[in-house]
């Protein structure tokens, strides 16, 4: 039988249960990484909006957390289905519903995204925002969403850029110099000056990687953009405050955002993409 520290999905659920406090507060805090992730959310509910989904659309959202969108979209008057692994999350989504006055509008569910309780085609849209990082086996978690997405539904969903601008100006995390960096934390373990991190970490893929595991669970992209830039740093020393740090953001994605090819377009820190099922 395997041991429950050697379950990465229960090293994920144990983080989240530890972290749930600072989870809710970055929505709402006034420094860098917190303006990214407000900015993330923005988007997602603008997107959600223009897909003209009916007033009886069964929505699913996976991954709720505090449950802020899934309270966003019940105020604009849908009905959702929220759903986190993590009981304390769904706590937190059953109090803040409750201080919203929409707990009738929302339904939680506790449960593993790998194996999705609902039957197959029962929701007009799934949301996974902020999910694929920490998945152990993101093909199967894909598929699972496109099964109980009806068809001509959406999938929006959330990944973490591995080509990020940021990662690439640094060189303690720029791709290129992996290799170097690899020799050397295999010479330090040998050593004995230097030992792996065993806690589970959130993965990060390159936008290509994330588009063929669409493909390969039947579902067509239909738009997708990146999400988000900084803190900048120069071997993890960060270069600007965040107030600095903060409009240089928005500056960037502004231009990253404009009409045409841009360089910027896809070193966002998060990949954000809405695919259809046909």
């Amino acid at each position: 039988m395997q041991r429950q520290h050697d379950n990465p999905q229960q090293r994920v659920n144990d983080y989240f249960e530890s972290s749930r406090v600072d989870w809710e507060r970055i929505y709402f805090e006034k420094r860098l990484l917190p303006t990214i992730y407000q900015d993330r959310h923005n988007t997602a509910l603008r997107w959600i909006s223009e897909l003209g989904l009916r007033s009886n659309a069964r929505i699913l959202e996976i991954g709720c957390g505090a449950g802020l969108l899934s309270i966003a979209l019940a105020k604009n008057g849908y009905t959702v289905d929220a759903m986190d692994a993590t009981a304390a999350m769904l706590s937190m989504t059953r109090k803040n519903a409750v201080h919203q006055n929409v707990q009738n509008q929302i339904r939680l569910h506790l449960a593993d995204v790998h194996a999705l309780p609902f039957q197959a085609e029962t929701f007009d849209a799934v949301i996974a925002i902020g999910v694929i990082p920490w998945l152990h086996t993101e093909w199967v978690a894909l598929r699972e969403m496109q099964r109980v997405l009806k068809q001509r539904g959406h999938l929006l969903l959330t990944a973490d850029n591995n080509a990020r601008l940021n990662r690439l100006l640094d060189p303690l995390s720029c791709p290129l110099l992996a290799p170097l960096r690899w020799a050397v934390k295999h010479l330090l373990q040998r050593c004995g000056l230097w030992s792996p991190d065993s806690a589970f970490q959130p993965k990060r893929h390159y936008p290509g990687e994330v588009c063929r595991l669409i493909d390969g669970c039947n579902l067509k992209k239909v738009k997708s953009c990146t999400i988000g830039f900084g803190p900048f740093t120069i071997f993890t020393k960060e270069l600007f405050t965040d107030r600095t740090g903060i409009q240089l953001h928005h500056q960037l994605q502004r231009v990253a955002w404009k009409q045409g090819f841009s360089p910027l377009r896809w070193t966002g820190s998060h990949h954000l993409i809405l695919a259809a099922k046909p």
